[in-house]
């Protein structure tokens, strides 16, 4: 298949979802690099969507065409769909499957679709605590951990920095957003501090 990167940004936010919400199932977007070319998939951001309702359609169709409208005046696509499952140690991609994700690669042939191994996160992160599967030949197929790579060595030290330094709280997700319309669901406060450590 292919090999697809996380930037820290994209990683460490959905880390800090799940993190938030550790009670709950929680689901966003990805956001890549426009055009996506070939098989390779940068992951550039990601965009916290729900941790109430993650079927409620009427709002995920709303929050989905805003954060076209955003990602496109940047040059990204929504290519990718991530959730966390409320059971500890279901990291399956059965229940992940969602409207959102076939409505990705439906505009996206080889969208990806992340699901985080709530098993394998902690406050001192050592590996990726994600599966992730690619949308071939009309379906999700698994790939392999070993093509999957985050783009910076740091980005672990980072999420768990900001996991220990309870940055997650910050973290607007769109159920958020729909209490209270002020908070910012592209979350640029958290941007940048995930960009500070970067440099």
């Amino acid at each position: 298949m292919t090999d697809i990167t996380f930037s820290s940004k994209a990683y460490c936010k959905i880390i800090l979802h799940a993190a938030k919400y550790p009670y709950a199932a929680v689901n966003g977007v990805l956001l890549a690099k426009t055009p996506v070319k070939g098989k390779e998939i940068e992951f550039v951001d990601a965009v916290p969507l729900f941790h109430i309702a993650l079927n409620l359609t009427p709002m995920a169709e709303i929050a989905l065409t805003q954060i076209d409208q955003v990602a496109s005046q940047a040059g990204l696509t929504i290519a990718g769909y991530y959730t966390a499952h409320e059971n500890l140690w279901d990291c399956s991609f059965e229940r992940a499957q969602h409207r959102i994700a076939d409505k990705i690669a439906e505009n996206c042939p080889n969208a990806c679709l992340v699901v985080i191994d709530n098993s394998k996160l902690s406050m001192q992160l050592d590996n990726l605590a994600i599966r992730v599967a690619q949308f071939s030949d009309g379906k999700y197929r698994e790939v392999n951990i070993q093509k999957v790579s985050l783009n910076t060595d740091e980005t672990l030290d980072i999420c768990s920095a900001l996991i220990e330094s309870r940055d997650f709280e910050e973290l607007v997700d769109f159920d958020n957003h729909l209490d209270d319309v002020s908070k910012d669901w592209m979350n640029d406060s958290l941007n940048k501090k995930i960009e500070m450590f970067n440099n």
